[in-house]
This record gives C-alpha cells, sequence and structure tokens, in this order.
C-alpha cells in the first residue's frame, strides 16, 4: 500500500470511531441497550453511578413524583426533606433492572401505546406508565428511562384474561426503554416497588427499649389521676406500683406493659402541623432502662384512621468509669474492665442511633402504643380474700383387714 492510500484511510477511521461513542452515549449514560429474547438488555447497567431515582406515576389526572436521592455515602427521601430511605429496597429495585430478561420483543406504534399501558404520565393518567428515571450523582444526567407498562401473567396460567392476556397473578411486564417504541419487551420483572409514595421509600429503623426499670404514663388536664408510675430495683426484682393503692385492690403485675416500645415500627413521618400539635396536652411516656438511657414519648390524638403521632427524645447518661466489685478479684479486673468498656461502647452507639430520631414526629399504628396507655385502675385487680376457715380434716384412710 503507498504511503498516500494510507493517510486518505486515516480520517474516516478517525470519524467512525467518534460517530460510535456519540452514538453510545446518546445512548444513556454510556451504556447501550439491545431487545434479544433470553438477553439481560440493561445488563451494563453500572450501578455505582446511579445517583438520583425519580419514580412519576399519573393515576388522578396529576402525575405524583417521588426523589430518591444518594446524599452524603447514604440514600435519602427528598419528598420526606431527605430523611434516609430504605437503602435494600433501593438496591433491590434497581437490580431488578439490570437482571431483567426479555420473554418477548415488539414494536409498537405510537396509537398502540395506551393498549399496552405505556403512555407517558405526564400526558395521561389512564393506560399511562410509571417512569421511572434512573440519573447520576448530579441529577442531571440521565442513565435510562424506563417506562413500566401493563402486568402480565404467564400464557396458558389459570388466571389469565383470554380476551387481553392480563391476569390476575402476574410475573412479567410490558417496559420501554428510553422512550424508544422500537425498544418495547415484556420482561420477567413485575416493579413491585415501583412506587412513587414516599412512606413506601423511609427507612423504618425505630428505637427499641431494653430492659426498663421505671415506666410512667402522664395523662394530661382532667385525666391525670390515670397516671401511673411502676419501677423495679434490679433485674430480677418485681414491678412495684408507685403510690397508694384502694383499699381491696392490689398491683396487678402481669396486666402490666413491662416491655414498653421493644420493636416498634413506624408508618410514616408526621407533618409539622401533626408535630406542633404534641405541644398541647399529648399523652407523655416516660421509660428508664436499667443502662442509663431514658426515652421521653410525647403522644397526640389519632388524626385520621387508625395512626398515632409520635415523638421520641431519647438521652442518656453513661459512667466514665466501671465500679468494681465489693469482693472482686485483682486477677479479674482487667477481664471486667475489657467487658465493660466494650458494652459501654455498644451503649454510645445505641445512643447515637436512637437520639437521631429526636428531631421528627412520626405516624405509627395506634396499637403501638395503646398498650402502654393504660389507665392506673386497668393495673389494679381484686385482693384474694384470705381463707378464715380450718382446712376440713383429710380423710381416713381405708385399711384392708389382714
Amino acid at each position: 500500500m503507498k504511503k498516500g492510500n494510507f493517510s486518505n484511510l486515516v480520517p474516516p477511521a478517525i470519524v467512525l470511531i467518534v460517530l460510535i461513542v456519540i452514538g453510545m452515549l446518546i445512548k444513556g449514560g454510556g451504556t447501550s441497550t439491545s431487545i434479544v429474547i433470553g438477553k439481560e438488555p440493561l445488563s451494563g447497567l453500572p450501578l455505582s453511578k446511579i445517583g438520583s431515582i425519580v419514580i412519576t406515576k399519573n393515576s388522578e389526572q396529576t402525575p405524583s413524583t417521588l426523589t430518591l436521592t444518594r446524599a452524603d455515602k447514604q440514600w435519602v427521601v427528598e419528598n420526606k426533606n431527605g430523611y434516609p430511605a430504605d437503602a435494600d429496597r433501593i438496591e433491590k429495585f434497581i437490580r431488578e433492572f439490570k437482571d431483567m430478561k426479555v420473554l418477548r420483543e415488539l414494536t409498537a406504534g405510537k396509537s398502540q401505546l395506551g393498549r399496552i399501558g405505556l403512555l407517558d404520565p405526564d400526558n395521561a393518567s389512564i393506560n399511562s406508565a410509571t417512569r421511572v428515571s434512573l440519573l447520576e450523582a448530579d441529577g442531571k444526567s440521565l442513565i435510562h428511562t424506563l417506562h413500566l407498562g401493563k402486568e402480565l401473567s404467564a400464557p396458558g396460567s389459570e388466571n389469565q384474561n383470554s380476551q387481553q392476556g392480563f391476569g390476575g397473578f402476574s410475573d412479567r411486564r410490558f417496559i420501554m426503554i428510553d422512550s424508544k417504541r422500537s425498544e418495547i419487551a415484556v420482561v420477567d420483572q413485575t416493579f413491585s416497588n415501583a412506587s412513587p409514595e414516599p412512606s413506601d421509600w423511609l427507612n423504618k429503623d425505630f428505637i427499641k427499649v431494653d430492659k426498663p426499670n421505671s415506666i410512667e404514663v402522664i395523662y394530661p388536664g382532667s385525666e391525670a389521676t390515670n397516671s401511673w408510675k411502676i419501677t423495679k430495683s434490679s433485674d430480677v426484682a418485681e414491678w412495684k406500683l408507685d403510690g397508694t393503692v384502694t383499699d381491696g385492690k392490689v398491683f396487678d403485675a402481669a396486666s402490666a406493659p413491662t416491655s414498653p416500645l421493644s420493636s416498634p415500627s413506624f408508618n410514616d413521618l408526621a407533618t409539622d402541623t401533626e408535630k406542633a400539635q404534641l405541644d398541647k396536652n399529648a399523652t407523655q411516656i416516660k421509660i428508664s432502662t436499667f443502662d442509663g438511657l431514658n426515652y421521653h414519648v410525647k403522644v397526640g390524638q389519632t388524626p385520621s384512621g387508625s395512626d398515632r403521632v409520635i415523638q421520641v427524645e431519647t438521652t442518656g447518661s453513661l459512667p466514665e468509669k466501671r465500679t468494681p466489685g465489693e469482693n472482686e478479684k485483682a486477677e479479674d479486673k482487667v477481664t471486667l474492665d475489657k467487658e465493660w468498656a466494650e458494652k459501654q461502647e455498644e451503649l454510645k452507639e445505641k445512643l447515637r442511633k436512637d437520639s437521631a430520631f429526636n428531631v421528627y414526629a412520626y405516624r405509627v399504628s395506634s396499637y403501638t402504643v395503646e398498650s402502654i396507655l393504660k389507665k392506673r385502675t386497668e393495673l389494679l385487680k381484686d385482693k384474694e380474700k384470705e381463707e378464715t376457715e380450718s382446712p376440713a380434716d383429710p380423710p381416713v384412710p381405708f385399711i384392708k383387714p389382714q
């Protein structure tokens, strides 16, 4: 080949490379898709590059949008003022896109999108898709847009609707990738977590009260006479009711809520208005533990449905040094000091986590607190009558004659 001919080939080659690179970028985030039956069209989805997820759904003529953002090494729900999101749910959700397999490929005309539920939610509420936008950390660079259409049942299944092919038990779904009608497929995922409801995405981790030694319920206003407090002096001691007890009554420890808030959860964050109402006539629950942690709970009225609004303030007074036992041996001191120090670190971490909830108010199911909110009279039972009559003489045993 002559030198002049080789020089003429270089410019077209460079142009071709540039066009390929541009084409890949246009595909979205540097990843390409290919609709092939049995293959994963988004197998190259760069999970680590996803910094924002926007879910849009139109069910009542007005699109509702959820925004999840990765901030400070954790996911947050922007719609809830940056409250921590459920990272496990998010990871599972985006991995479903990466792992989905094509069961059927098709191309649809614009007029056919409504039939398979792929109309854009910005333009329609009936037969519209749930739109999922995956963006990079800047919140602007789009990686992929996924339109999720109608769900389907497996062909031949009992739940399949013979006319439309849509059954009651769904195991697959129409999806359109990057708004391209030429890239529509039925995939082996239903993406059931694709909800724009912010409360569905909140991290529902909450406080957990361990080893309480004092539980007090304080009712406001005219209900103050229903207030009560129970305490115990050690792990093995019995619970005691503070104050005098009405004649003929005794404290019924079995009916007392002695394990309050041991594994609570919440349904949603309370609104600012609901939170402000807690400063007006809220019932209070005060719990102290053997570990030195204190929980002050304000309980509001039921705003709607079966939820109650609460706010928890967690504080703690942890000792700086261990108090040696009365008969502690010198050779045991090193081991005991180490165990105590490790336990204190655990308590400091627990205090840090539980106190992070102090600034929020929450909506919880009513049963979370109603088992604690007993009236003082409900903790009492009738005193058993003492036996005044001597027991009857035992029967004379029968002795068989010899």
